[in-house]
């Protein structure tokens, strides 16, 4: 059976499963270039398809993974992710027919009564989503949605390879929720626990990201970097009147608003800034913004980014530990936006009691495309008396590939390249890379997920701790986290502390681990000045021709790992084609592009 889980909206991402294995997944942005791509997912779709090789008809069900997509999803709403894809991130500031269609169904809603509008806005959605399924050619389907927390607990639990687990999701909001508690047994997914959106963990963060000049649901990882650098002790009481956890532990509050985020108080807050065209989003978080903006216009950036930081990891690890001691399950499954957070994930980690931890690959909203494929799929075999059990994956390389043949076709389309044929493209790279050039390395299918883990990946000499000035400045990116590394997979416990109990979601760069002492100063480019790195640990069978690289690059230099960073230039997706890697080469991205088998250069 084949079942296309769908994320449309924020970060609109596609996963194409047969009998529960993963045929291709891709997200949007890397088809259309624009990131985080907000909108319906009209090339993933037809990419998930032409990789696997299957044709629309064959497609059975076709699952989204918000309720809301169907049952409350006002027309603008609609109408701006089937044809408007793209051109708008409604998270943010928003153009003024956005705000003329809100405020038009606000009124149109009043007069009609809210029965009758949700009703007739539930039959718009299903009508235009599904038309905009068909032009994907995809014809005689069954469309349904998922609970969008029970999609991002499905994405972790199936593929967090314990039979039981606890599973811990948290993010912004989403159908109505911002964090939920289950229990995984026997391929089954129970609920202990959910906390309502309006005491979201996420969008306080948020707030902070936007109130630091970056962009909500794209630059929080920023502010994950900045942290290191202030004093986390100073604004930290200041910042619990903004979100605490409850007495119990099970939940959050807002100890501002008095425990009330719905009051008319909130409302025009919301209104206020609304009107203003200066920011729109939900009543609370304008409220944490008019506060931050009360309290903290002279505060120290770092300072601000850091007391964020402590506070959300404590609140986090806070509410784990509760539900790990009541449950007494000790392996953790963890997915949602917050868990994009790898300092958050390795607190979770080293919790009193905690055992092992997993984090699904693309924990963001985009993975919940994969969790709305699985959810449908456990449902399946349940109607036929069977279980969806966990597994464990190796690698998550769901993209296209490219072979030597169509690169060529590439490279003969740019002017001012020179580029040849190696006969031994591992041991160029790994001399060239130990030679402190900057190498852009594409190679197999791309990956899954927010980040570059060895197939789109821009690969340097870790010793040298400028590189994280004068390579991002290149690269025009303002991160303020150190680049991460790849490494061969058996020399994790030799240079990270604990490593065991994170080494599964160190295949997929989604956790922090303390660098040793002794080998801090060695690989100074991705030691970050708290002394953790984000490390990806590759195995010989997950991506073989990666790994004989960095087997080979030990060889030469004593050193088990590299710089690995996402190849793209700031504020673009990753690459996707050989197209997107000849035009990065040509934008100085990178000094030499390594693709297939060639070698390519710009002509001097």
């Amino acid at each position: 059976m084949y079942i296309l889980g769908l994320n449309i909206g924020h970060d609109a991402t596609v996963t194409l499963i047969k009998d529960g294995k993963i045929l291709s997944a891709i997200a949007e942005e890397r088809v259309s270039r624009v990131k985080f791509h907000f909108g319906f997912p009209y090339g993933a779709i037809k990419e998930c398809l032409r990789i696997a090789n299957v044709k629309g008809n064959e497609i059975e069900k076709v699952v989204l993974s918000f309720n809301n997509d169907l049952s409350r999803s006002p027309f603008h709403y609609t109408d701006l992710i089937v044809y408007r894809s793209g051109t708008i991130d409604p998270s943010n500031e928003i153009d003024n027919r956005k705000k003329y269609d809100t405020a038009k169904e606000i009124i149109f809603r009043k007069i009609i009564g809210e029965k009758k509008y949700w009703k007739m806005t539930k039959k718009y959605a299903v009508k235009h989503i599904t038309n905009a399924i068909k032009k994907c050619g995809i014809e005689n389907f069954t469309l349904s949605t998922a609970e969008h927390h029970l999609c991002h607990a499905a994405s972790a639990y199936y593929e967090g390879g314990k039979n039981e687990a606890l599973i811990v999701t948290m993010d912004g909001a989403g159908d109505g929720l911002s964090a939920t508690v289950s229990v995984g047994k026997n391929g089954k997914i129970e609920r202990l626990s959910e906390v309502e959106d309006v005491y979201s963990v996420g969008r306080f963060y948020s707030a902070i990201t936007k109130f630091l000049g970056f962009k909500r649901n794209r630059h929080e990882g920023k502010i994950t970097g900045l942290a290191a650098y202030g004093d986390p002790n100073k604004l930290y009481d200041l910042f619990k009147q903004l979100i605490d956890i409850t007495p119990d532990k099970k939940s959050f509050y807002c100890p501002l608003a008095g425990g009330d985020l719905k009051g008319e108080k909130l409302r025009n807050s919301q209104m206020r800034s609304f009107l203003s065209g200066k920011y729109y989003g939900h009543n609370y978080t304008n409220l944490y913004l008019e506060f931050l903006n009360e309290k903290c216009l002279n505060e120290k950036r770092e300072d601000i980014a850091a007391a964020a930081q402590k506070l959300t990891e404590d609140l986090i690890v806070d509410y784990v530990s509760y539900y790990v001691n009541t449950t007494k399950i000790f392996d953790i499954v963890l997915a949602g936006g917050i868990f994009s957070n790898v300092k958050v994930n390795q607190r979770v980690l080293e919790s009193k009691n905690v055992k092992s931890v997993f984090i699904h690959p693309n924990m963001g909203d985009g993975g919940t495309a994969t969790g709305a494929a699985y959810v449908e799929y456990a449902k399946y075999l349940e109607s036929k008396n069977k279980k969806f059990l966990p597994f464990t994956v190796e690698n998550v390389y769901y993209g296209p590939e490219f072979n030597d043949e169509e690169i060529l076709e590439s490279l003969k389309k740019f002017d001012g390249l020179e580029y040849r044929k190696s006969s031994d493209i591992i041991k160029e790279t790994a001399e060239m890379i130990k030679n402190k050039v900057v190498v852009g390395w594409f190679q197999g299918r791309m990956e899954y997920g927010p980040r570059a883990l060895g197939n789109r990946s821009i690969l340097f000499d870790p010793g040298d701790k400028k590189i994280n000035d004068w390579l991002n400045k290149r690269l025009k990116r303002t991160e303020f986290m150190p680049f991460a590394p790849s490494g061969i997979f058996e020399e994790g416990p030799t240079v990270f502390e604990n490593f065991s109990r994170g080494e599964y979601p160190a295949y997929f760069m989604t956790i922090t681990f303390n660098v040793k002492e002794e080998w801090r100063s060695r690989i100074d480019a991705v030691n970050h000045v708290d002394n953790t790195a984000r490390p990806q640990m590759v195995k010989e069978n997950q991506n073989p021709l990666y790994y004989k690289l960095l087997k080979e690059y030990q060889r030469l230099s004593g050193l088990p790992l590299f710089v690995n960073t996402s190849f793209n230039m700031h504020e673009e997706p990753i690459l996707c084609t050989p197209d997107d890697a000849m035009r990065s080469l040509k934008n100085n991205c990178v000094d030499v592009l390594v693709i297939g088998n060639y070698i390519v250069k710009q002509k001097a």
